[in-house]
């Protein structure tokens, strides 16, 4: 009976040998920080991603975050991210890091100011598969930014005075992503 199941075990093990492994060249993502943290409001919360997973271990990432209000004080602050991430994966579990460079505009609706807002952020996150498809992964960023402020017919001085900022972006982000484009690897 033993020697039965050993080379039944041996013909299957060779048989699994030879399954096309695949994996999802293509994974499109939305922040969901708001939903799952009621008490804090998360200016880039509600991003769409998307990541472009050109080696098993690499990827071009890009999000959009169109922020628009009919508040008087806030306006309009469209910002755009494409950057590059490395990492591994063991089991359901992705660790990855990279870097992000972005372009932000914003314009307030009572006052006669625009900014533009440059910067690079280094990322680390994690990620971890529910199934082949779905994802939830979050990340901590270090933003190192430029602003370029431009405030039209104002009187001080220091009005239109742009500033570098560096930033520690906390963890806030939660992303469920869906992964699609299967390719044999």
């Amino acid at each position: 009976m033993t020697a039965i199941l050993t080379l039944f075990s041996i013909a299957v093990f060779a048989q699994d040998s030879t399954v096309a492994k695949y994996r999802y060249q293509h994974e499109i993502a939305i922040d969901v920080a708001n939903i799952l943290t009621f008490l804090k409001k998360n200016a880039n919360s509600y991003t769409a991603n998307y990541r472009w997973h050109y080696h098993p271990k690499r990827a071009l990432r890009a999000s959009l975050n169109l922020e628009v209000s009919d508040n008087p004080v806030m306006g309009w602050a469209p910002e755009l991210r494409v950057g590059h991430q490395w990492g591994g994966t063991i089991d359901n579990w992705t660790l990855y890091g990279g870097s992000d460079v972005s372009l932000a505009y914003f314009h307030a609706n009572s006052l006669k100011s625009h900014i533009w807002r440059y910067g690079v952020s280094p990322v680390v996150g994690v990620r971890y598969f529910f199934n082949k498809h779905v994802s939830l992964s979050t990340e901590i960023s270090l933003n190192c930014m430029f602003h370029k402020v431009t405030e039209e017919g104002s009187f001080d001085p220091d009005a239109g005075k742009s500033f570098y900022e560096i930033r520690f972006g906390s963890v806030g982000a939660f992303m469920i992503s869906y992964h699609f484009g299967r390719k044999k690897v």
